[in-house]
C-alpha cells in the first residue's frame, strides 16, 4: 500500500463529509491507499458520518478512542498505518481533487522522506488564498538542513506527505498533551530529511473557522505550550545544529516565536513571567538572525523585560 491518510475527528459534523469525499475524489486506486479515521472522543455526529463511510468504502477504517487532543489522535493513527508515506489531513479541511497520484509519482521518482506543497487558506466562499509558498527551489531535492535555512515553509503537519520508515526511523510523534504541536513537530521533520522537496502546486485547503485552536482565546494553556514548544526546539538545535550556522539560526528564530507567542497570550502572569528569564535561550538571539525589523524590535522589548512586552501586546489586543 502506498499511502495512509490519517484523519482525527473531534466534534467536526459540519465538515467531515466535504473532507472525506475530497479524499475519495482521486486518482489513486483504492488498493493503493487508506483513510484512518480516529475519532477522538467526538459528542458530536461526526462519528456517525465517519461510520457510514466506513461501510460504503472499504479502504476507510475508523479507530474510536478517548479524547486525548490533535497530537494523541495522529499518533494513533500513525501506529496503526500500513502505507509506505503518510499524511495527516485535519477533518476540517480538504485537498484538491486527482492530485495524489502527483505526489506519489514524485515521492518515488526522488525517494523523497518529505514531500511539501502549497496550500491555500479558506475564509469563506468569496475569501481564499495562498500561503507564503517559496518559489526559489522548486521541485528541487535538498537535505532538510539546506532545506529548513533556504525554504521559507510553513510550520503544519498537513502541508507535507511524510516516508512512514523515515518518521519510526527518527522517532518522529507529535508531542501529546500541548497545543499548537505542528510547530515542534514539522522543524524537527524537515531538518532531519535526507530527502526533501518542494512541489509549487497548491493541493491543500485549510480552513479558518471560529471555535478552531488556531482562533480560540487567550489563555494560560497556550502560553505554557508555547513554551514547552520553545524548551524542545531548542534543546534540539543544541543536540543537532553547530552553534552559529544557519540551521541553528533558523531554530532559534522558531524558538524566539515561540517565546513571542507565549507571551501574547500571558495574560495572568501564568507561566510567571521570571521563568522566561530562567530559560537556556533568554535572553533571546536575533542579531544575525534573517527576520523583519520589528520582529527585532519585539526581541528586544522581550529581553528588556518579559512582562512588559506581555502587557503591551494585551493592550494593543
Amino acid at each position: 500500500m502506498k499511502l495512509s491518510i490519517i484523519v482525527p475527528v473531534y466534534n467536526v459534523e459540519d465538515y467531515i463529509a466535504q473532507c472525506l469525499n475530497s479524499l475519495l475524489d482521486q486518482d489513486l486506486g483504492k488498493d493503493d491507499y487508506e483513510i484512518i479515521i480516529v475519532n477522538d472522543g467526538s459528542n458530536d455526529s461526526s462519528d456517525k458520518i465517519a461510520n457510514e463511510y466506513v461501510q460504503e468504502h472499504e479502504n476507510i477504517q475508523i479507530i474510536n478512542r478517548e479524547n486525548g487532543g490533535l497530537s494523541a489522535a495522529r499518533n494513533t493513527g500513525l501506529k496503526n498505518a500500513k502505507g509506505e508515506y503518510v499524511w495527516f489531513v485535519d477533518s476540517d479541511d480538504w485537498i484538491e481533487a486527482n492530485s495524489l497520484n502527483t505526489l506519489i509519482r514524485l515521492l518515488d521518482k526522488n525517494e523523497l522522506d518529505v514531500l511539501c506543497f502549497g496550500v491555500k487558506c479558506y475564509h469563506n466562499a468569496e475569501h481564499i488564498d495562498s500561503s507564503n509558498s517559496p518559489t526559489e527551489y522548486v521541485e528541487q531535492v535538498m537535505h532538510g538542513a539546506d532545506f529548513v535555512s533556504k525554504v521559507k515553509m510553513i510550520p503544519a503537519a498537513w502541508a507535507a506527505v511524510y516516508r512512514r520508515s523515515f518518521l519510526s526511523e527518527n522517532k518522529l510523534t507529535f508531542y501529546e498533551g500541548i497545543l499548537h504541536e505542528d510547530e515542534e513537530f514539522t522543524p524537527r521533520a524537515y531538518f532531519l530529511a535526507n530527502k526533501i522537496m518542494y512541489l509549487h502546486k497548491h493541493v491543500y485547503y485549510y480552513r479558518q473557522r471560529e471555535g478552531s485552536i488556531m482562533k480560540s482565546a487567550r489563555n494560560a494553556k497556550r502560553a505554557v505550550d508555547y513554551l514547552t514548544i520553545a524548551d524542545s526546539l531548542y534543546d534540539f538545535a543544541l543536540k543537532h545544529t553547530k552553534k552559529g550556522s544557519d540551521q541553528y539560526y533558523y531554530f532559534m528564530q522558531r524558538v524566539n516565536r515561540q517565546v513571542v507567542q507565549s507571551l501574547y497570550f500571558n495574560t495572568g502572569g501564568m507561566p510567571p513571567f521570571a521563568l522566561y528569564r530562567e530559560k537556556k535561550y533568554f535572553p533571546l538571539t536575533f542579531a544575525k538572525l534573517k527576520c523583519k525589523q520589528k520582529d527585532k524590535l519585539k526581541y528586544i522589548l522581550v529581553n528588556i523585560s518579559p512582562k512588559l512586552y506581555s502587557l503591551i501586546r494585551k493592550i494593543q489586543k
